[in-house]
């Protein structure tokens, strides 16, 4: 997929030139993609798949004639996700802490498959706007605090969200505080920045409304979202964690929700 957006990336800038540039590239085969998020009431999934780079719109497009079941590690009950259409599907239910789930989707036939662990509900002890002093500028940062809980491995995916739309997000493990306290810091912009007013996606603006989404999440998931983070550097696609080569991944989670309103007069 991250070669097909470097051909898709290329082939634009050519196209901007007037010269004509015959680019030579191979054809792809679609590759299938698929979140399903998993909480104690409910599951969603969203299957798309990329198209070939000599199609006219390469670009992803929804998956609706999958079929998309969850069942429980030990336990005979399995169920299917209804599709809602635009590759989305969904199922109302109660799913438990400290138990297994395995999801598997089948398109065209083949499955793919994987499993997750749902893990206890985050517990926030603080969320605030803090300066910290670096050698230009006074830096902005919004710092996150979690108390861990104690006599488990545990991993949090943080989803921060400005206005609405996404702005940061990370990922934390407790080896460096079993059980104790967690700090998660999210840089946003310099002093000087606000002060002089730059816009851009990183500056906050007065009245910003800021909302942190924290989830507990297991060690594939974790392993997943990491690997996503380090794509650049590495140069290569995130780790598998669906079975036959599908991309993506399942996460069964339960979620805090933290919000707060961006001032000035509120940075510690």
């Amino acid at each position: 997929m991250r070669n097909i957006c470097l051909l898709l990336f290329i082939l634009t800038c050519c196209l901007a030139c007037e010269k004509e540039i015959a680019i030579d590239y191979r054809s792809a085969d679609p590759i299938y993609v698929a979140e399903v998020l998993l909480t104690p009431d409910d599951i969603t999934a969203r299957i798309t798949s990329t198209r070939d780079v000599k199609e006219a719109t390469a670009d992803s497009t929804y998956v609706d004639d999958a079929i998309v079941t969850l069942r429980m590690d030990g336990s005979s009950w399995t169920d299917t996700l209804q599709s809602t259409g635009r590759g989305r599907y969904t199922l109302s239910l109660f799913a438990y802490e400290g138990k297994e789930y395995w999801a598997d989707v089948i398109i065209d036939g083949q499955h793919h498959t994987s499993s997750s662990v749902m893990h206890g509900m985050p517990q926030v002890n603080s969320l605030d706007f803090v300066w910290l002093d670096m050698i230009y500028d006074d830096m902005l940062f919004i710092d996150l605090r979690l108390q861990d809980q104690p006599d488990d491995n545990n991993y949090y995916f943080m989803h921060l969200y400005r206005n609405n739309v996404g702005y940061r997000w990370a990922i934390m493990d407790d080896r460096s505080s079993p059980g104790g306290e967690l700090q998660q810091l999210f840089s946003c912009c310099t002093r000087r920045d606000i002060e002089d007013k730059v816009n851009n996606n990183s500056v906050l603006h007065e009245g910003d409304k800021m909302r942190m989404e924290i989830r507990s999440i297991d060690r594939r998931v974790y392993d997943y979202l990491y690997s996503l983070q380090m794509m650049d550097y590495a140069g290569s696609n995130p780790i598998a964690n669906f079975s036959n080569g599908m991309f993506g991944y399942f996460s069964a989670y339960q979620q805090v929700t933290e919000e707060k309103i961006f001032s000035l007069d509120s940075v510690h």
